[in-house]
């Protein structure tokens, strides 16, 4: 079987199917792995993310399936999964990732992954991209941190290489101890029981752990029993700290995502129906009044429970601007928990160490809320880094980085 893809600019590709042992393509990596977030403070707020991170998708699309996921409205690769439901696999990823790391100065703690499931069952199981891109890091001194729902697919081997680098660190989504929400929202991936097994592996090795509810789901989720039955046990299982969202809607993933409410969970829909009022464009969003009550519950049990909490990409509208509702709402020191320093090296033979007096919180340094440690204008401006960006920042003297000078 054949599928077609558009690239962009009128550009499409057909390409062959591989079922075994599930549906995907295969491509070469060609465009640049390593980059930032999308956006920066500057883009009227849009950033809520404290630190620096080198975002890595190695797979687009993903076998977990999750209707409400975001990743359904991208274009290319991302738009073939969300119709097809065929995954797109980038061959030799990790080697890619590796040379782009080898000519860095300055670099950040990996993300696997921001936007489909770094350790998705079957196909991390036969590439293995995941973990070797993981290593391409750890190798060169510097930290990793996944986001999964596929815990129980995460190598032992991988959590101990994790563990020998201090700032590396572990995050398990959990929608629910409800096995049967997560068989409708996340159904290809691990059991709520086999996530809670997963956080007490990787808090065994000594590895920070965060369990997210990310996304909260109204008239499921939205109530204290709900979120304290999740809390509650990761905390006794060894997590740290706690992260929220509420579910968003748009046009791509919005009719199938009320679809699975309606017939899963029908006494649900209405409370779904009263809660999304905000819209933005295509995309609808839940109420404000009800998200700050929602999280203002959501601080309390994490509070009673001993662990921190924080947002994930939550706004309130200020005329053009977007203010994040973690300066309300988060008790830890950044959105993930983790302090996580930006990593640096005076040769390109050396190994990447952490830069002294950096605690990583490149959003704290762009609200004035602290001063930079790394004396360089991208950074503490937290700006969207891409790979050009990275290859252009240097060491000069001791830990401090040169102002950032465009190549």
């Amino acid at each position: 079987m054949e599928v077609e893809v558009e690239l962009g600019r009128g550009a499409r590709r057909r390409l062959e199917v591989v079922e075994d042992p599930y549906p995907h393509v295969v491509v070469a990596t060609r465009k640049e792995v390593v980059h930032g977030w999308s956006y920066g403070y500057r883009d009227r707020g849009r950033r809520e993310c404290s630190a620096e991170r080198i975002l890595l998708n190695p797979y687009n699309g993903c076998s977990v399936g999750c209707p409400m996921c975001y990743a359904r409205g991208f274009k290319g690769y991302f738009d073939l999964w969300h119709r097809t439901g065929v995954v797109t696999v980038f061959k030799d990823f990790d080697l890619k990732c590796a040379r782009e790391l080898d000519g860095l100065y300055v670099a950040s703690c990996a993300y696997l992954s921001p936007i489909t499931d770094p350790f998705q069952h079957p196909l991390e199981g036969k590439y293995g991209l995941s973990e070797r891109t993981a290593y391409a890091f750890l190798d060169r001194g510097l930290p990793v941190e996944f986001v999964t729902k596929c815990g129980s697919n995460v190598p032992a081997r991988l959590l101990d290489r994790m563990a020998e680098n201090p700032h590396s660190f572990a995050q398990f989504t959990i929608l629910s101890a409800d096995d049967e929400v997560g068989r409708a929202f996340s159904p290809g991936g691990s059991t709520a029981e086999e996530q809670f097994r997963a956080v007490r592996r990787a808090a065994d090795r000594g590895l920070y752990t965060v369990v997210r509810m990310d996304p909260l789901l109204p008239g499921l989720t939205d109530d204290r029993r709900s979120i304290e039955e999740v809390v509650a046990r990761a905390a006794a299982e060894g997590a740290r700290h706690a992260i929220f969202s509420v579910c968003d809607l748009d046009e791509p993933w919005a009719q199938g995502t009320l679809r699975v409410v309606e017939e899963r969970f029908p006494w649900a829909l209405e409370a779904w129906r009263r809660v999304y009022r905000w819209r933005r464009g295509s995309r609808v969003e839940a109420d404000v009044r009800y998200r700050r009550a929602l999280f203002k519950l959501a601080r309390e049990v994490c509070t009673e429970a001993g662990v921190t909490m924080a947002l994930c990409m939550e706004f309130e509208r200020r005329g053009s601007w977007f203010r994040g509702l973690n300066e309300d709402f988060m008790t830890s020191t950044c959105c993930e928990g983790k302090e996580t320093p930006i990593y640096y090296r005076s040769s390109l033979s050396e190994r990447f160490r952490p830069l002294e007096g950096c605690n990583g919180n490149c959003l704290a340094c762009a609200k004035g809320l602290q001063r930079p440690a790394c004396g360089s204008r991208k950074l503490a401006e937290a700006s969207a880094l891409k790979l050009r960006d990275y290859r252009a920042l240097r060491v000069s003297r001791g830990p401090t980085l040169d102002p950032y000078v465009a190549r």
